[in-house]
């Protein structure tokens, strides 16, 4: 058995929250499963490699695998049932592309990858969708993994797609594997269809750099969709009255820690790619790759600034907060000052003694009043004069 190569050491994928409000009590179980972001691995331990089963949910009803068999001048594709009908099908010079979408039957996962004689490590990996973006280069492939992230819709509850996506990159056959359908890799199949730039006249190591490239600009896309958010919450902090509080930042936190989270690894990933010394990879792709690593930097960049922005607006809440509380308690203050020599007065002449000479002139309790006011409105005036009100 081949040794296993070491691994690149990459980020780990750390989040265990969903970016988004926490499901309302008329939500189903179903609906409510949809918005964890860790899935649990409920394989028993020290399982045999390649006997693993899919961790994570259902997010299609069957498994789709439809191949793209491509030269310069031609393009064939056809959906497939198990890897032995992909050979049958895919020419034996031309490059071709297996798109798999869907994780969740494992038997037909298994034999596709086998019918390729794909580690069962790897198998494992594939099937995983816990498992961190990464690259391993096993001789003859290379084993891609990393996170989608894509907005769907207008729902604020769900509106991150995140999704495990693994890249097997052989000489002549590159595969994928995604856990739903997704508009990501769209254009890349529009480009294979009508045959417009250089991705049916190069290999399959383009058109791996085209997946990625274009996973790449659908983060800067959610970067984008985040970043409008942080404004709205920012200009809406400089309103009197704006209906903020701290239960929205939180949330607005927790989404763009949860993002970087998910970008960061992709730089490791983009490293991995552009130092690898396999001869999979093209020296005609080294410029790609290296603009590959430049929107990946550029990704990370613009997530960690989010994230201080976010970090910066709940400082700046708490502080507005802790100001208006100051204000509020210096007005209780000096009220409580203005009546302190008042209740003072009013005690004193409260007292129940027999020989109080001032109870018995007529004028007494007139002038107690005259004193009341002069002292309440001296003081108020001497705390106006020194901006304390």
């Amino acid at each position: 058995m081949r040794q296993l190569p070491k691994a690149v050491a990459l980020g780990e994928f750390l989040s265990k929250v969903q970016p988004m409000a926490p499901p309302a009590p008329d939500k189903t179980p179903g609906q409510r499963s949809r918005m964890r972001r860790h899935h649990r691995d409920n394989r028993p331990p020290a399982q045999v490699p390649g006997q693993g089963g899919h961790v994570g949910e259902r997010r299609m009803p069957e498994v789709e695998i439809r191949v793209f068999d491509y030269t310069q001048d031609d393009l064939r594709e056809r959906d497939v049932a198990d890897g032995a009908q992909c050979l049958a099908f895919e020419g034996s010079d031309s490059p071709a592309w297996i798109r798999v979408t869907g994780l969740h039957d494992t038997p037909r996962i298994h034999s596709l990858l086998e019918t390729y004689h794909i580690h069962p490590l790897v198998q494992d990996d594939v099937l995983n969708t816990n498992q961190s973006p990464k690259v391993e280069d096993f001789g003859d492939y290379l084993f891609i993994t990393v996170k989608l992230l894509a907005l769907r819709g207008d729902d604020p509850e769900n509106r991150i797609d995140l999704q495990h996506i693994a890249i097997i990159l052989t000489p002549r056959v590159l595969i994928s594997f995604q856990e739903a359908p997704s508009a990501v890799f769209d254009p890349v199949v529009n480009r294979l269809r009508q045959g417009k730039g250089l991705l049916r006249r190069q290999g399959p190591d383009y058109l791996a750099w085209a997946l990625l490239d274009a996973l790449l600009d659908h983060y800067l896309v959610v970067l984008d969709g985040l970043e409008e958010d942080v404004s709205r919450l920012d200009e809406a902090l400089t309103l009197t009255n704006a209906p903020v509080d701290l239960h929205q930042i939180h949330h607005l936190r927790v989404r763009t820690t949860f993002i970087y989270r998910t970008i960061r690894p992709i730089r490791e990933v983009a490293v991995a790619l552009q130092h690898t010394e396999s001869e999979l990879l093209s020296e005609k792709l080294t410029p790609f790759l290296r603009d590959l690593y430049d929107h990946a930097w550029h990704a990370i960049e613009s997530a960690e600034h989010l994230r201080e922005a976010v970090s910066g607006i709940r400082e700046y809440h708490q502080a507005v907060l802790s100001q208006r509380m100051n204000e509020i308690m210096k007005v209780l203050a000096a009220i409580s000052t203005i009546f302190l020599p008042l209740s003072f007065l009013a005690g004193v002449y409260g007292m129940n003694f027999e020989h109080m000479p001032e109870l018995k002139v007529p004028w007494a309790y007139p002038a107690l009043w005259g004193v009341f006011l002069t002292v309440g409105l001296g003081m108020y005036g001497y705390f106006r004069r020194r901006r304390w009100l």
